[in-house]
């Protein structure tokens, strides 16, 4: 059902929550919109939600919805705490908001987050995703997911790292997850965020776009499996809007006495038209296919690493400092006992 540009609808019949075979309801710019039915028990198999443009500033709570967009919404200033119980929502979208001042947990089924141009958003809730404890990906989940938190200006520095946290913690999960899998396109997870500093849980940090570490001896082992990257790029002098996409790269080159290898890494990218302000924290996490196939880079010597970061098709603007950390998986049952240890301290202690 398309109602977009239905600029003068100002309600929704209440047995529109009866359609029990529809799959998509597009509302955009339905911009005298204020709610939607709140009885959709029969709602069994809405997947698409386009409320962008619209000024409802309650959803209902619908199980089988997937994407969620909330676009250009200027009446929603807090999003309703009960989001994280949306337990199959995949993609949601908040480009614009203008009025938005706080995010809730948000379901951890969640693998695209888009909040561009929230210039009030100040809070995120800790943990940023439900459920964060939760060790293992259901079948359900899938591995790849990008939160984007461009142009969020006003963002509290609490706010920031809870981002940062959880990038972490993702980078940490995938490290067990992707373990020994070829995929090697594309960067498993990518967040960025306005910032000026790489977080202190990357252990290998330089300013500018060039990080040289030497890695001690047996650094290359069987418990290797991904890498976190991180780049602050700065935007001060790009005076001309952003025209098209951006990505941010990696290039990584190890040596030591006995061979080579070089290759590219996927940080994150931009798709956002328009000036981006201020420095923003781009981080990603990519694993280690291509290092493992590689069999020059012997494990018992110290090797040197070269780590080049630039943009592509961004003008002006520049990585100004940089991070770096190899993640290794550990026993499952290690990781589950740490994160209860952590967490009966956190509740106890």
């Amino acid at each position: 059902l398309n109602m977009e540009g239905c600029t003068e609808l100002e309600s929704l019949p209440k047995r529109l929550g009866k359609q029990k075979a529809l799959q998509e309801l597009v509302l955009s710019g339905c911009s005298k919109l204020e709610s939607v039915p709140t009885d959709v028990k029969d709602m069994k198999h809405l997947r698409l939600l386009l409320l962008d443009g619209t000024r409802v500033r309650k959803i209902p709570k619908i199980k089988s919805l997937k994407c969620l967009c909330l676009s250009r919404n200027i009446a929603m200033v807090n999003l309703q705490d009960n989001l994280k119980d949306f337990s199959n929502l995949k993609c949601l979208v908040m480009k614009n908001c203008e009025n938005l001042r706080y995010l809730p947990s948000l379901p951890k089924c969640l693998v695209y987050l888009n909040v561009y141009g929230c210039e009030r958003l100040e809070s995120v809730e800790n943990p940023l995703v439900s459920d964060r404890l939760t060790l293992f990906l259901d079948r359900s989940e899938e591995l790849r997911s990008t939160f984007l938190f461009t142009n969020c200006h006003n963002l509290f520095q609490d706010a920031k790292d809870s981002i940062s946290t959880y990038a972490k913690w993702k980078c940490h999960r995938l490290a067990v997850e992707c373990y020994g899998q070829d995929i090697v396109s594309g960067a498993f997870f990518n967040t960025c965020y306005p910032g000026y500093i790489v977080p202190s849980w990357f252990d290998h940090q330089a300013v500018g776009s060039v990080l040289e570490p030497r890695l001690e001896p047996h650094w290359y082992n069987t418990m290797l499996s991904g890498i976190a990257l991180c780049a602050v790029v700065s935007f001060h002098e790009n005076q001309d809007p952003i025209i098209g996409s951006f990505s941010v790269k990696c290039t990584l080159q190890f040596e030591n006495e006995d061979g080579s290898l070089r290759f590219d890494c996927d940080i994150g990218c931009l798709n956002e038209p328009g000036m981006i302000e201020a420095d923003h924290v781009f981080i990603g996490y990519v694993t280690c296919s291509r290092l493992k196939d590689h069999h020059s880079i012997p494990i018992h010597h110290p090797t040197t690493v070269k780590m080049q970061f630039h943009l592509t098709d961004a003008c002006k603007s520049k990585v100004v400092d940089c991070g770096f950390r190899l993640m290794y998986t550990q026993s499952r049952v290690c990781l589950l006992d740490e994160e209860i240890n952590a967490n009966f301290t956190k509740l106890y202690f």
